[in-house]
C-alpha cells in the first residue's frame, strides 16, 4: 500500500508540473489573442487585464486595410512553398547519394555537410548576401527576387542528415532487386526510396516550413521593396517611431502564426510517424 500510494504522488507531482509547464508554455499564445481583440487603451492599461471586456474583433479586418500584410503573406507563401518543394528533391537527392553511392571523399564530405549544421544562421548572411548580389538576373543578381529569398533554404545540411539517417534503414537488398528489374539511380531514388522515406519527407517538411515562414534576418537583407517583404517584415508596420499599436500588432502576429499550426496538423501523421522510425537510423 505505501509504494502504491508514494506512485500516486509521484505521478501527482508529476502531472502537476507538466500542467504548470504547459499554462507557462501557452501563456504568451493566449495573452497574444487577448491583446489582439482590445483597444490600445486597454492593452496600456494597469494592472493588465488577459481579456478585454468588450473584444474588439475588427481589429483583424483593419490589420489588412492599408498594409502590405496580405501581399506579404502571398509572398512567404510563394517562397516557402518553393523552399519545400527544392530542399525535399535536393536533401532527399544527396542523401541518396552519401548513402548508396561509392565516391572518393564520400565520407569527408558527409562530414563537412554535418559541420554546416554548428553554423549559427546569422554569420551566414554576408557572404550569402554578396552571393545572391553576384548572381546573373540583374543589375543587383538575385535581390529583391522569390529565387533571391529561396536560395540559402534550397538544401540544408540537417535535411541531408535525416534523410541519410531513414536510408539507413532501408535494406540496400531493395537497391539491388530494382536494378535486377531494371531500373537505373534515379529511377531507382525515384521509385523505390522516396515512397519509402514519406515519413522523413513530412518531418523535413514541417522544419523547413518553421524555418522559412518564421525568418526574419534573411528577407529583411534580401527584399528591397515594399511588395516583396514576407509576413514576418510586414508586422513591423504596425510599430511607429515612438509607439506601438499593441492589438494590431498581435492581431497580425496570430494570423501569421496560424499557417504554421495549420501546416504541423495536416502533416502530423508523418511528423510522429518519423520521429517514432528516427531511431532505427540512428542505431
Amino acid at each position: 500500500m505505501d509504494m502504491k500510494k508514494a506512485k500516486r504522488w509521484a505521478d501527482g507531482i508529476t502531472y502537476g508540473l507538466l500542467a504548470l509547464a504547459l499554462i507557462g508554455f501557452m501563456f504568451p499564445f493566449v495573452w497574444m489573442l487577448g491583446t489582439a481583440v482590445k483597444t490600445p487603451a486597454e492593452a496600456m492599461a494597469w494592472p493588465p487585464k488577459l481579456f478585454p471586456a468588450k473584444p474588439q474583433f475588427q481589429n483583424y479586418a483593419e490589420i489588412f486595410d492599408g498594409s502590405i500584410l496580405l501581399r506579404s503573406m502571398l509572398n512567404s507563401v510563394i517562397v516557402t512553398a518553393g523552399a519545400i518543394l527544392v530542399n525535399l528533391f535536393l536533401a532527399s537527392l544527396a542523401a541518396y547519394g552519401f548513402e548508396r553511392m561509392q565516391f572518393p571523399g564520400r565520407k569527408f564530405w558527409f562530414n563537412v555537410v554535418l559541420a554546416t549544421m554548428m553554423i549559427p544562421s546569422a554569420l551566414l548572411i554576408i557572404p550569402l548576401f554578396f552571393i545572391v548580389k553576384s548572381l546573373p538576373g540583374s543589375a543587383f543578381g538575385w535581390l529583391n527576387t522569390y529565387q533571391g529569398l529561396m536560395l540559402p533554404y534550397a538544401v540544408t545540411g540537417f535535411s541531408i542528415f535525416l534523410f541519410r539517417q531513414f536510408l539507413l534503414g532501408i535494406p540496400k537488398e531493395m537497391d539491388e532487386a530494382a536494378e535486377m528489374d531494371g531500373c537505373g539511380k534515379f529511377q531507382t531514388y525515384l521509385w523505390i526510396i522516396v515512397p519509402m522515406i514519406r515519413p522523413a519527407i513530412g518531418l523535413v517538411a514541417v522544419f523547413t516550413f518553421l524555418l522559412v515562414w518564421n525568418d526574419y534576418l534573411w528577407p529583411l537583407a534580401v527584399s528591397r521593396t515594399e511588395d516583396m517583404y514576407t509576413a514576418q517584415i510586414a508586422l513591423k508596420f504596425f510599430q511607429g517611431q515612438y509607439s506601438t499599436n499593441w492589438p494590431l500588432l498581435m492581431a497580425g502576429a496570430s494570423v501569421v502564426a496560424l499557417p504554421s499550426l495549420v501546416f504541423y496538423f495536416a502533416l502530423q501523421r508523418f511528423f510522429q510517424q518519423s520521429l517514432s522510425n528516427l531511431g532505427t537510423g540512428v542505431k
